[in-house]
């Protein structure tokens, strides 16, 4: 028989009243909650929708050919990839690129580099074209494939594609890739001798596209008043005067003018200078003083805030005229 010391007794009590206590509240829990309700397999059929790229599982129906896709192209998706595939500006480039993976400079496009031609598809049809993603029906997308496969010379110009054809095309890179779980355990030794003291970096690329931030300064706020960098914003305090002094100085908008034309307006435009572009992207003009006032908020949104715009900085927007771009808008974007 086992004996406990008379000390033991009470706190062997205690536990037993709190695990009492414990299963007590759990059993107090409903075992559902009473708000929501099963996805209906409509409802999960609208979501399952991804395509396997390599058996082409998931490929709705439709088909499309490489003439339906020429004029679907032309319309939605040379303005920015260009006629032939080529890209424009700094859009991709989707033909070509032949042989060139294990050069240099390679160019990695859907005929150089894509393994499996359903990924075209299933891409296409969530992320394109580039204002209106979702916005094409399965027909269209297998014509827009076939055209593009086309200009790689992967299929003929007359080539009608669906699932099962869209399925069977092998791609000239389908074996560049390897599995995760097929490669082997690799225990490489670090090499820790002769090791560069210093980097010097020769390129500010990175900092001009708005990619890398400034290093000095706390915040962005202040990375602006100092002016730290090449990119120094427009608040940068003179010699003698104050930051705080200039922050508050009025910005006319004739100094914003002449950046939004030369940044924003040439794409932005009842006619738009800027090669690839036949009209305003979704619209939106600000080749005016009033349409530029009365979007204030979109650019600061878009040009200021999140620097989206413009797109892959392609027009060289710097990090001072955003600034004063900024500034402007909170001033209240007023034209006269």
């Amino acid at each position: 028989m086992f004996k406990f010391p008379k000390a033991t007794i009470p706190l062997l009590l205690v536990v037993a009243l709190a695990g009492a206590f414990v299963i007590a509240d759990a059993q107090s829990y409903p075992s559902h909650y009473g708000f929501g309700k099963p996805a209906t397999v409509a409802q999960q059929e609208a979501w399952n929708d991804d395509v396997n790229g390599l058996t082409g599982a998931g490929l709705p129906p439709g088909h499309g050919s490489v003439a339906a896709g020429q004029t679907l192209y032309e319309a939605k998706c040379a303005v920015c990839h260009g006629d032939f595939g080529e890209g424009e500006n700094r859009y991709p480039v989707l033909a070509g690129g032949n042989g060139t993976l294990t050069s240099a400079r390679p160019v990695k496009t859907v005929g150089s580099y894509w393994p499996y031609a359903p990924t075209l598809y299933d891409y296409i049809r969530r992320a394109m074209p580039f204002n209106a993603p979702g916005s094409l029906t399965n027909d269209q997308v297998y014509a827009i494939a076939a055209y593009v496969l086309n200009l790689n010379n992967l299929v003929p110009a007359n080539a009608v594609l669906d699932a099962k054809t869209l399925a069977a095309i092998k791609m000239p890179n389908r074996n560049g890739f390897i599995n995760e779980h097929l490669k082997p355990d690799v225990h490489a030794v670090a090499c820790m001798t002769n090791c560069k003291k210093s980097v010097t970096i020769t390129s500010d690329l990175a900092r001009t596209l708005g990619i890398t931030p400034n290093e000095t300064g706390s915040t962005p706020d202040e990375r602006i008043i100092t002016g730290s960098g090449p990119a120094a914003g427009p608040s940068a305090a003179p010699a003698g005067g104050s930051a705080k002094h200039v922050a508050s100085a009025p910005v006319a908008f004739s100094q914003i003018a002449p950046i939004v034309a030369q940044r924003c307006a040439v794409c932005h435009a009842a006619h738009p200078t800027e090669a690839g572009f036949s009209a305003a992207p979704m619209g939106i003009m600000l080749d005016t003083p009033a349409r530029i006032a009365a979007l204030a908020s979109k650019i600061k949104q878009q040009a200021v805030t999140s620097h989206r715009m413009p797109i892959g900085n392609m027009t060289g927007m710097t990090d001072k005229e955003r600034a004063l771009l900024g500034k402007w808008i909170d001033q209240g974007a007023k034209i006269h």
